[in-house]
């Protein structure tokens, strides 16, 4: 599962996430040993070369996107559905064994009822695999710290010609995702990065060091008050470009 594209009928489909982020995802994939025939949910479905790999890993797949024209020709065994992630996704309750949403999330204007969806059609025991911009490596934090803001302004002339989705519209911390997932039902199972970035290991590790340091001063509380040991860890603090999350839905609900 860790080829960027499928072949089919002398088409290429390229991934619209970068290809490393597919590779590392067709890893953990092959880590979880999922069933043949375990049903997988693909959103955004985007032009389709994630549920393609899904489908040749012996998955019933299905997809949902605002834009299904983007997934034409796509192997016709996959399930397309037409929605708008910011409203209701149109599957059953506990419908997938794998739920996989790969760098949609922050284009999203309601990302609080979207991860909500995904906890409501993934079956306790199930999976879900997200990926999305990591902002709080030590370079985005950098920048954060230079520009005051993670991302561009959008005018609103641009967002009117371009439609709601086309650009980052909500990048969020490691600890916004991580209420998200608990608030829904899940629990982190482990936490990855898509590259290592040379670059920030080799002139930032300094900064990484003393945000270290000053964690480690904090107490316990306060730690656990801003999931310090999280963040603090390499996939985030140390991460590449995309922050890859793999979660487990809770079998039963605690409290």
């Amino acid at each position: 599962m860790d080829k960027s594209g499928d072949q089919r009928q002398g088409r290429t489909l390229a991934p619209r996430a970068r290809p490393e982020i597919h590779q590392k995802v067709g890893k953990l994939l092959r880590r979880l040993s999922l069933p043949s025939g375990a049903r997988a949910l693909d959103v955004p479905l985007g032009p389709g070369a994630m549920a393609e790999q899904l489908r040749q890993g012996g998955l019933a797949v299905w997809g949902a996107d605002l834009d299904l024209a983007q997934s034409e020709g796509i192997d016709p065994a996959i399930g397309r559905e037409h929605a708008d992630l910011n409203g209701v996704l149109p599957f059953p309750d506990q419908f997938f064994d794998l739920v996989l949403s790969l760098e949609g999330i922050e284009h999203l204007e309601n990302p609080f009822h979207f991860l909500r969806e995904l906890g409501r059609v993934c079956r306790p025991g199930g999976y879900l695999l997200l990926s999305t911009p990591n902002i709080c490596n030590l370079e985005e934090r950098l920048n954060f710290l230079a520009r005051g803001a993670f991302y561009r302004y959008i005018p609103a002339a641009e967002h009117a010609r371009h439609g709601s989705g086309f650009d980052h519209q909500n990048l969020m911390t490691w600890v916004e995702i991580r209420q998200l997932l608990d608030w829904n039902g899940f629990s982190p199972v482990g936490l990855f990065r898509d590259k290592i970035k040379w670059r920030q290991l080799a002139f930032l590790w300094p900064l990484g060091l003393l945000l270290w340091a000053f964690g480690k001063l904090q107490s316990r509380a306060r730690r656990e008050k801003y999931r310090w040991e999280e963040t603090e860890s390499g996939p985030v603090l140390f991460g590449g470009s995309t922050l890859i999350v793999l979660a487990r839905k809770e079998a039963k609900r605690v409290g």
